[in-house]
């Protein structure tokens, strides 16, 4: 299995659309009982359009597996300060098989950071669990969401 990671381009956006559903909807099914949920935009590439393209302080990158778009994540880096993880998906066809853990390993030697803080929903435990795994600490939480940080 061959894992790489592109600057994201308009041009991959159509086939991110399809393994972001799925991954959101996946997790709204598994621990909200709800068929469909996401952030606005999930669906449509709206979401990453405006937060990974037209948002000049990200950085957007397609996640590949042997030749084919699986997933993204988007990058608000700070060399010296907190740097945000955004957003990190991965299609269900692909997750428990390391790749998120290659990904995160790949964000943090591109993007050598101080701090690292990221926000996730509060019922989403699987997430919680990965983030854990790469070495995030809670460090808040509301009834919406939990917020994860982690120091070099």
């Amino acid at each position: 299995m061959k894992v790489e990671f592109h600057p994201m381009t308009e041009a991959d956006i159509p086939a991110l659309i399809s393994p972001m559903t799925r991954a959101f909807d996946d997790d709204a099914r598994r621990f909200l009982g709800q068929q469909r949920g996401g952030p606005d935009g999930y669906d449509d590439g709206s979401f990453l359009r405006r937060y990974g393209l037209r948002d000049h302080a990200s950085s957007p990158y397609t996640i590949m597996v042997n030749g084919s778009p699986v997933g993204a994540f988007i990058v608000y880096w700070r060399r010296h300060g907190e740097s945000v993880l955004g957003n990190l998906f991965l299609d269900p066809s692909v997750q428990d098989r390391g790749i998120g853990l290659e990904t995160w390993r790949y964000i943090e030697s591109q993007f050598p950071s101080r701090a690292w803080r990221l926000e996730t929903p509060s019922w989403a435990v699987r997430n919680h669990y990965f983030y854990e795994k790469c070495g995030f600490r809670r460090i808040g939480q509301d009834d919406r969401q939990v917020i994860y940080g982690k120091s070099q």
